[in-house]
């Protein structure tokens, strides 16, 4: 959950897996946070906490009094974690929240006083501009980085968390409205959520909060009616000073809970003490022409051969995480990681567009505005040089230990007007025989590159001219 691993998902060229993730990558990480989970079965519910007897004591400094911004709580989620967990790209979150159009994400609590206990819509938190975040995701129960690197998390022991700051009265006013009253009333009550064409109801009861923070109040979360191996979710949320959490984590079963709400405690103390006693500093980003999200501004007025908007996500490219030096492509070998390596600081867009109904395919497109910090020669020409030259490619495939050789590697006619550029078509060791098509360019220091698929030799052309057209036309939108 990293901003390396957030990297990944860049648009390589012919992994139609990897691309499709690039469309979903956005919508699927949001909603994800939508809902805690879901379950069956029932057992009798305790006491409602009062909003009284929810105060509980901050860390031993008191709690933080600093309001955070979003790398700042990016940086304080990382630091009380374990690789590869850790915190999502809060602005790669909120330009995808803000650029995009999304289906509509109403919750409505039934009695309707219940709904400060509801969950908040995930979109209204990426795009409220007056309150930082960060969003992310470590293991429940601790964990070193051989375990998790072992894939040995699961939804049960795996807990998403939500990070907002803000001075404390806005936050105890949005996230924490309610009166002891109201909570005595709320032990019990259903919450359906609504997302575009579908609906999810659930069951929620409270749960006795930990003692944590300074307010906090405990759920758990049910699908309903509820079927045969669904999952609960236990959510837990703390007001500490200028910092509210919200925790979530799946259970099996209701007597789950509260060893559940007591790992969710432990990662909120963690936080908090975090944040008073070891607050972070965080590194200004290189200088650049574009920003993310006006770079993403740009991507998104250019439409798609069909006239369609496309799909957008952007941030700025994370450094890498295992060396200083400038990482470099090697000579006839596509490799994302080292690709990108080089253009640390910089912004980046991915955008999908639909794509031939035929052929069942989309169009990507790779944007990236370099930082000033990249040096010359610059690493679009020396990736444009290798597919123009070589007649053989090994690709490196980003975020697995993987390799595939492209065959049939040959140039085409068509190429977008740059300072260096290309246009290629491959095929992949798939069996598929499907084109791969790929072209790009550079012109100053931006650089655009797309691909799409084809069935056929005779189709190639016509789908090559029609991505150096859009290509084209982002550096003409660009002023270039």
């Amino acid at each position: 959950m990293s901003g390396t691993r957030g990297a990944r998902r860049v648009l390589s060229h012919g992994r139609r897996g990897a691309r499709r993730l690039s469309r979903l990558a956005v919508a699927a990480a949001m909603v994800v946070l939508a809902a805690a989970g879901c379950s069956s079965g029932a057992s009798a519910p305790p006491a409602a906490p009062t909003a009284s007897q929810s105060q509980a004591a901050g860390a031993p400094a008191g709690p933080p009094t600093k309001v955070f911004t979003d790398d700042e709580l990016m940086a304080i989620v990382n630091a009380v974690t374990v690789r590869p967990y850790g915190a999502s790209d809060s602005r790669s979150f909120r330009i995808g929240a803000t650029a995009n159009a999304w289906p509509s994400i109403t919750s409505t609590a039934t009695p309707a006083e219940c709904q400060p206990f509801a969950t908040k819509n995930p979109f209204d938190i990426a795009r409220d501009a007056n309150v930082a975040f960060a969003q992310g995701a470590m293991p429940a129960f601790g964990g070193s980085d051989a375990t998790a690197s072992a894939g040995s998390g699961g939804p049960t022991t795996t807990a998403i968390v939500i990070v907002r700051s803000a001075p404390g009265d806005a936050l105890a006013s949005s996230d924490f409205h309610y009166t002891d009253s109201i909570a005595s009333h709320c032990s019990q009550f259903s919450l359906k959520i609504d997302q575009g064409s579908t609906a999810s109801s659930y069951s929620l009861r409270m749960l006795p909060a930990p003692k944590v923070g300074e307010r906090a109040f405990a759920v758990l979360q049910k699908t309903s009616p509820g079927g045969p191996g669904d999952l609960g979710g236990t959510a837990l949320h703390v007001l500490a000073g200028t910092l509210s959490i919200s925790l979530s984590l799946s259970v099996a079963q209701d007597a789950d809970a509260q060893p559940a709400l007591d790992a969710l405690a432990g990662i909120a103390r963690k936080i908090i003490d975090q944040a008073a006693n070891h607050p972070p500093t965080v590194r200004t980003p290189a200088p650049n022409s574009r920003t993310p999200e006006q770079l993403a501004a740009l991507i998104r007025g250019v439409p798609g051969p069909d006239g369609s908007a496309p799909l957008v996500n952007a941030q700025l490219v994370p450094a890498p995480a295992t060396s200083s030096a400038r990482p470099t492509e090697p000579a006839c070998t596509y490799d994302d990681a080292a690709y990108l390596g080089a253009l640390a600081g910089s912004s980046m867009v991915q955008a999908q567009y639909s794509g031939s109904p035929a052929q069942k395919s989309f169009i990507t497109l790779l944007a990236v505005s370099m930082a000033g910090s990249v040096a010359q020669p610059y690493p679009f020409d020396a990736r444009a040089q290798a597919l123009r030259t070589c007649r053989s490619v090994t690709e490196n495939v980003m975020g697995v230990s993987q390799t595939r050789s492209w065959s049939s590697l040959r140039p085409l006619a068509s190429v977008p007007r740059g300072d260096a550029g290309y246009a290629v078509v491959y095929e992949l060791p798939d069996g598929t025989g499907e084109r791969h098509i790929a072209v790009g360019a550079r012109r100053g220091t931006l650089s655009v590159e797309a691909n799409d698929i084809r069935r056929t030799d005779a189709e190639v052309q016509p789908a090559a001219e029609a991505l150096v057209a859009l290509v084209d036309q982002v550096f003409s939108k660009a002023g270039l």
